[in-house]
């Protein structure tokens, strides 16, 4: 018996030679005709019906065709059934896939629960390395308050006040530093003695004691993106044991003569309802940033034109303010963020006593403090000469103002009673999102000894990383008790 292969072949060509008279078929009805007969070649028998028609067996060819047409039956009814078990399946399967739509806010909800769980779990800190020299002597004192911006890479960026002036003690100085992601060292970018009768423009080793000062992430004029954490003064701008030399605002890098004084009480509100502060006081200073171009904007004294000022120089752009009004406008238009500096002497920050409740300089040992850092419910305690100031530069570089809430407990010691002592911190967004929470507890080196100033033994923490820095100032007849610490 010939092949199909042969049998439709010669089909194919009996069909070309019987239509050649009238209407013979073209080249791809030729091929439509072999293929068509070609797809049926996986049926055995269908098969040697074909050859048995191609080779004139009638008898065989129709016996053949029966046991195809009855196999072909059944094998469509199963078919039939089974395409209408899948069809339904599908159908099920299908509804089941619409409810993916309303399932991603759903996952979405999950994980901000699951963030703000973890949030809200108090989480101990761990000393980790020391940044501080331990002295008997009154003069390696540090300051407890500081300025403080998270990074999301989770590296922080700070600086701590000077405690003393006109004295020459290394840890005297004015203090800046980048502290690492893990917590297990700190890098002091720069650092300067404070002086009330000594003067430095471009300060190397020195800074007047009349000023204030941030770290903050700025761009290059030329390129928004190229951003880098950079020391910014508000300063004097001459040597004088007065107050009312004041000179404005510069970069380090770009140096004292890029100077911008800020027009005086010329004030605008950001988005979390933080003032700038222009009075040309010494120790007082708000200055606005934009996030978009990531620069300090501020309208100059002498020209009332705004002035970008950039880590390497300023940018005077074309827009004239004439009044508040019009200062306001222009910040309600675009994405700012008032940014308060830290005053250069401020020893302590204030917190309120739990006994009285009077706000005051956490400068007591066993005493029990409370309070926070930043906006809440109408009132800004950010910065200048009584505040630390926390901020946080988000994946989306932002920078945003931050809560800084604490609560220390601690209790009277005497030569017979030594308690512990814990200081709690919460941090929050301005939006209310609880970003984390730290505990640290202290307990006494001695019998009849204090636990040291709880109120703010933390100086800052990182929510994205928990490293951070306790200090708890003085503790059983030693100073200088900086270190680094991590929430684990």
């Amino acid at each position: 018996m010939a092949s199909i292969q042969n049998a439709v072949q010669v089909m194919v060509d009996k069909l070309v030679a019987d239509m050649e008279g009238n209407q013979p078929l073209t080249a791809e009805e030729q091929a439509l005709v072999s293929n068509a007969i070609t797809k049926l070649t996986d049926n055995a028998k269908l098969e040697q019906a074909v050859v048995a028609v191609a080779e004139s067996h009638i008898n065989d060819a129709t016996s053949t065709l029966q046991q195809v047409s009855q196999s072909t039956g059944a094998a469509l009814q199963t078919a039939t059934e089974s395409l209408t078990q899948t069809s339904t399946t599908l159908d099920t399967k299908s509804s089941k896939l619409d409810l993916l739509d309303s399932m991603a806010p759903n996952l979405n909800r999950v994980e901000s629960l699951q963030a703000t769980n973890n949030a809200l779990l108090v989480r101990p800190l761990f000393s980790m390395t020391p940044i501080d020299t331990p002295n008997s002597n009154a003069t390696h004192r540090r300051a407890t308050s500081v300025f403080a911006v998270y990074d999301n890479s989770g590296e922080t960026y700070v600086v701590r006040p000077g405690f003393t002036h006109n004295a020459n003690t290394e840890q005297c100085r004015l203090e800046y530093l980048r502290l690492s992601a893990n917590g297990a060292e700190k890098t002091t970018t720069h650092t300067s003695f404070v002086y009330s009768n000594a003067f430095e423009q471009n300060p190397a080793s020195k800074i007047y004691y009349y000023g204030t000062s941030a770290y903050l992430p700025l761009a290059s004029k030329n390129n928004a993106a190229d951003i880098q954490y950079e020391i910014v003064y508000s300063t004097q701008d001459s040597q004088t044991t007065a107050v009312a030399n004041y000179g404005g605002v510069f970069c380090k890098s770009s140096g004292f003569t890029s100077i911008t004084k800020p027009k005086q009480n010329l004030d605008a509100t950001d988005q979390y309802g933080v003032s700038t502060s222009t009075n040309h006081s010494y120790n007082q200073v708000g200055v606005l940033y934009d996030n978009a171009k990531h620069c300090l904007v501020m309208v100059d004294e002498g020209t009332s034109v705004l002035v970008e000022k950039y880590r390497d120089g300023n940018v005077v752009t074309n827009t004239a303010i004439a009044n508040a009004e019009e200062l306001q406008a222009y910040v309600d238009a675009g994405d700012f963020t008032v940014v308060k500096f830290i005053y250069h002497n401020l020893q302590h920050a204030h917190g309120i006593h739990y006994y009285n409740h009077s706000e005051t300089a956490m400068s007591s040992y066993g005493v029990s403090y409370y309070g926070y850092f930043g906006r809440y419910n109408g009132v800004t305690k950010m910065g200048e000469n009584k505040y630390s100031a926390h901020y946080r530069f988000t994946h989306e570089r932002r920078l945003e103002p931050i809560n800084y809430f604490f609560s220390c407990s601690t209790g009277h010691y005497n030569s017979h009673n030594s308690p512990d002592a814990e200081v709690k911190i919460v941090l929050e967004s301005m939006a209310g999102e609880i970003l984390g929470m730290y505990s640290y507890h202290s307990r006494p080196y001695n019998a009849g000894y204090d636990n040291g100033l709880m109120g703010a033994a933390v100086s800052c923490i990182n929510p994205y990383s928990g490293a951070g820095i306790i200090n708890e100032h003085y503790t059983y007849n030693q100073y200088g008790l900086g270190r680094t610490c991590r929430a684990f």
